[in-house]
């Protein structure tokens, strides 16, 4: 296809807020696989800009945060819109890099459809791998582009069937590349006139379409073109089989005949009138402090001044309201399902949130974070701003869980970059000047015996009208928390419980307290407490009195009983060449990894087994080069194991 006949393909129109049919789409991808300048081309393509934005200039449309622009990388999920064929297309340009993998998981929830961009040069990498398999989990449909045809060095051939190894054989071409590695690189459109195209065509969908084959195979009927591509827009929409397209986003070739196959094969929303349901996906804060939610509209309408449920037990009440639309995002009176906007008032709405409908939170398709470090402030009077900021960027990413440490804090965290841009964050935008001293992974501790302890009102020191006594002992792996009330009834608090259940419940909640912290700073789990012994003087405690002795026993008995740290262990599956099979089983070795059979299918060797994660990080550096670049490992928590003594000591986080 050439350019003048693509210009003719793609109809832009920027009259978005008027389209009441939407498509939100996201753009992903391994870093550098040119994600952030596809989206800009797409903007172009579609009218919503006049000029192309350059990543290494910082003068695209979604990076607009400073250290995107001097690091050249996406670190948090934008949106920007445009309009084509009667569509109004949210584009939703997320992170490439493994340590704001957070972002990209909140963003894919809320998502119709993605693109997976693969450059034509380094071809399928580990994030790509890392993404494809979250977008299946997920129930995404998925399109894949295979971006950089230009570049020297592209065989998009390659690596096309790289994706058909590596990520899914459900492939549907329906362009090919023509002077790959030149700058005058051209994406030619498939013509589905064409009778053998049209045949390969139909042979790749009837895998997947009965219907098609019983045509297909009916020597006295004919499959039309209208049926192919209703065949190839139900296929993709249930994610059976995946479009292919090549380009270039640097030139614009390829690029319209992208928007015109998403905006006629993936799935849109149509905006109603009903009652308004929505997900919130993003929270930032306004130059004057304020909350501002980004969400997006599942059903119905959401109007200024509406008094909305928000999560399970909250109410808010919105109080503005911003579309996204080509340019930018416009004020608007209301919001329709299928959109996604900027919404003010919701000042206790948390990440994942449900509008107007109490339904839990999407399951992560993505690894929580498995690292935490130690921050303190380079000047010791800001400590305290330092928690306050701390506290404000965890709204932003609810996985950057903060607690204390003797007066400084520990935040989970992905890698060193996520560090770095957190502490120029904290230093440009809350004026805090940050040091890093320690990273570990994150661990629990379990206690080593079985040890009581007990405070009776009148024992020196004890200032609560309540007597409490208990016995903690380990429990099994895994089995978390368990609570045993084995004192006399007559001995409980009924009158401020009600009833034996309402206590067992109390305490359970108060155990949360002494168990998050233990004796060497990490949760404590995987024990049985069971309170043998409670007491109280005829007026009766006060539920405070029962909570702060509760909190004092179970820490006592806990100290006594001495806990173990325990180091998560990974479970993890491995992709490498075969070829590279002995470098890899020797890296593994080196890395404490204890791997199963390696299972060896075309060339590709599959490894599973455990791996400290501890060492997770460095496994994945040494495989890049073991593997020559074509590994990929995929991890999650598997068990906890006591941990090499390095980790247990100087671990004693927010003793009390």
């Amino acid at each position: 296809m050439n350019r003048s006949h693509e210009s003719a393909h793609v109809r832009p129109d920027t009259a978005a807020g008027a389209l009441r049919r939407y498509l939100n789409l996201g753009v992903v991808a391994h870093v550098d696989a040119g994600k952030t300048s596809l989206t800009e081309a797409l903007l172009l393509r579609g009218g919503a800009i006049d000029r192309l934005g350059r990543v290494d200039e910082g003068t695209t449309q979604t990076d607009t945060m400073s250290q995107e622009r001097q690091r050249g990388i996406t670190i948090r999920a934008a949106v920007a819109t445009f309009a084509a064929d009667g569509v109004a297309v949210n584009v939703v340009d997320t992170p490439g890099h493994p340590d704001f993998i957070a972002e990209v998981d909140r963003s894919l929830a809320v998502l119709d459809a993605a693109i997976l961009v693969v450059s034509a040069v380094e071809g399928v990498q580990a994030q790509t791998i890392v993404l494809f398999r979250a977008l299946r989990r997920l129930g995404v449909p998925t399109v894949f582009f295979i971006n950089k045809i230009d570049r020297a060095g592209a065989d998009p051939e390659r690596v096309l069937t790289a994706i058909a190894g590596r990520l899914t054989p459900a492939l549907v071409p329906l362009a090919w590349a023509h002077r790959a590695g030149t700058p005058d690189a051209t994406a030619e459109r498939r013509d589905w006139d064409d009778p053998a195209w049209a045949e390969q065509m139909t042979a790749r969908l009837a895998d997947h379409d009965d219907t098609l084959f019983e045509v297909w195979v009916d020597p006295a009927r004919q499959v039309e073109e209208q049926r192919l591509r209703a065949s190839l827009s139900a296929l993709t929409r249930s994610g059976a089989v995946h479009p292919v397209l090549f380009g270039s986003a640097r030139t614009g070739e390829g690029v319209a005949q992208l928007i015109g196959t998403v905006t006629e094969i993936l799935p849109t929303t149509v905006g109603d009138d009903g009652p308004g349901v929505a997900q919130v996906f993003k929270i930032e804060r306004s130059v004057a402090g304020q909350r501002v939610c980004t969400i997006r509209m599942r059903e119905g309408t959401l109007r200024v001044r509406d008094r909305i449920l928000l999560g399970a037990d909250r109410t808010a009440t919105v109080t503005g309201i911003e579309v996204f639309a080509p340019g930018g995002t416009a004020p608007s009176d209301l919001v329709r399902a299928g959109q996604i906007a900027r919404v003010r008032g919701l000042d206790t709405a948390r990440i994942g949130d449900w509008i107007g409908a109490e339904q839990a939170a999407a399951t992560s398709a993505l690894p929580e974070p498995g690292l935490e470090a130690r921050v303190v402030a380079a000047d010791p009077a800001q400590q305290a701003d330092l928690h306050r900021a701390l506290s404000d960027l965890a709204d932003i990413d609810p996985l950057i869980a903060v607690r204390p440490d003797d007066g400084a804090a520990r935040i989970r965290l992905y890698g060193e970059v996520q560090q770095e841009v957190l502490a120029d964050t904290l230093a440009a935008d809350y004026g805090i000047r940050v040091e890093f001293q320690e990273t570990t992974v994150v661990c629990v501790e379990r206690v080593a015996g079985t040890a009581s302890a007990t405070l009776r009102m009148g024992d020196p020191g004890h200032q609560y009208h309540y007597s409490l006594g208990v016995t903690v002992e380990p429990a099994a792996p895994g089995s978390g928390v368990e609570l045993v009330v084995a004192a006399p009834q007559i001995t409980l608090p009924m009158h401020v419980y009600g009833n034996t259940e309402g206590y067992r419940t109390a305490v359970h909640e108060y155990l949360a307290l002494p168990l998050a912290v233990g004796p060497h700073g990490w949760p404590v789990t995987d024990l049985r407490v069971t309170v043998v012994e409670s007491d109280y003087p005829p007026a009766g405690p006060r539920a405070l009195e029962v909570r702060r002795t509760t909190e004092l026993v179970v820490r006592e008995a806990i100290r006594r009983a001495g806990t173990l740290v325990c180091e998560p262990t990974d479970r993890f599956e491995l992709e490498a060449p075969a070829e590279t099979l002995s470098a890899v089983l020797g890296l593994l070795g080196r890395h404490g990894a204890v791997p199963g059979p390696p299972q060896v299918t075309g060339g590709l060797a599959t490894i599973t087994g455990t791996v400290p994660a501890a060492e997770v990080g460095a496994l994945r550096t040494g495989l890049h080069a073991a593997a020559h670049g074509e590994g990929v490992v995929e991890t999650v928590l598997d068990h906890y194991a006591p941990a090499h003594h390095r980790l247990a000591v100087g671990r004693r986080a927010g003793r009390p």
